[in-house]
């Protein structure tokens, strides 16, 4: 190892290979940082498995062997965590039982400058058109995953007398390596513009290079410490007519509108759910799903973060989902 790797600032990744992880172990190896990426021995590392960082396949299991991971980290990144499950019971083993498990093998380690926990908007709650919601507003779950995060934000906030904490909480993040969001772009190519029920609904969006820089600021600064922040993009909220246009003018397609009733989509959303527990996967939609997608908005204000730790998401919409678009092209996926 060279003196200028070894005197590097060690950072540690949990779900480095995953899509937001991968955008952040770049960042970080640009940077100037030791990366040590903690995956599972199953993990499909195809994002990272040329970068110059350091694999720990232990999982988020086995407090002992963490410990060993962390003993000269100085930032530790969990992402790591579950998003679809066909059980309850797995989001809480996934996002607040591995967080105990982090937390604990960070006890006592003097090298940790600050731990960055990632959230997500659904922790929140659901919002009005022009109200987007404040780290201060209480939360209001609508899914098991959103309680769930809940909980972990919960865990988190009594290890914070003896751990270095900052939470997160990006709401729908897109970007090339983006699988979840690709949906919507295959649907629009294919000339179907979908629109849930009779009025306009709104979110908030954050493209990845903005997330994970707004990520390592959290890290980085003394401030952040004990705080919880949205980071998303500069303009709070979009409407979902906006969004489909500006990826339907990208694409050059005109697409055929169709309207799907919230009642439809219920139905839809229990059949989906009922033959998902039959397969491998957990199913894409579920009634808990359809049921953030009706709330009219689901949106969020970065002002607190863009005045407390300097955030500055620089990516507008119309650039950010170009850029997506020509990524997946690229690739070969649209």
């Amino acid at each position: 190892m060279s003196e200028k790797i070894k005197n590097a600032p060690v950072a540690v990744v949990t779900g480095a290979n995953g899509f937001v992880g991968s955008h952040l172990v770049t960042l970080l190896l640009n940077k100037g940082y030791r990366v040590k990426c903690v995956i599972r021995i199953t993990s499909n590392l195809r994002w990272i498995k040329d970068a110059p960082v350091e694999f720990f396949d232990c999982g988020l299991t086995d407090v002992v062997s963490l410990r060993r991971v962390f003993e000269d980290a100085n930032y530790i990144f969990h992402i790591a965590g579950v998003v679809a499950a066909k059980k309850s019971e797995l989001f809480y083993e996934g996002n607040v039982e591995t967080t105990r498990r982090v937390l604990d093998a960070a006890l006592g380690n003097k090298n940790i400058r600050k731990i960055v926990m990632t959230s997500s908007l659904a922790a929140s709650t659901p919002t009005v058109k022009g109200k987007p919601a404040t780290e201060d507003m209480p939360s209001d779950p609508v899914s098991t995953y959103g309680k769930s995060k809940v909980e972990q934000e919960a865990l988190a906030r009594t290890y914070m007398d003896r751990l270095p904490i900052t939470l997160i909480r990006p709401p729908v993040v897109y970007g090339p390596r983006d699988t979840e969001v690709l949906l919507l772009f295959k649907t629009l190519k294919n000339r179907l513009m979908a629109t849930v029920g009779y009025t306009e609904k709104y979110l908030s969006l954050v493209y990845i290079d903005d997330l994970v820089k707004g990520m390592l600021l959290a890290a980085t600064s003394e401030q952040a410490r004990g705080e919880t922040y949205f980071l998303g993009s500069a303009q709070a909220e979009y409407a979902y007519s906006e969004l489909n246009q500006t990826i339907a003018d990208l694409l050059d397609v005109k697409p055929f509108r169709l309207r799907l009733p919230h009642g439809l989509l219920y139905v839809v959303g229990g059949v989906s759910q009922f033959f998902g527990q039959f397969g491998e996967k957990p199913p894409t939609l579920t009634l808990e799903k359809v049921k953030e997608m009706t709330c009219d908005s689901w949106s969020c204000s970065s002002e607190k973060a863009m005045r407390e730790i300097g955030y500055a998401p620089a990516t507008p919409l119309e650039e950010g989902l170009k850029r997506t678009i020509e990524w997946y092209k690229k690739e070969e996926w649209l």
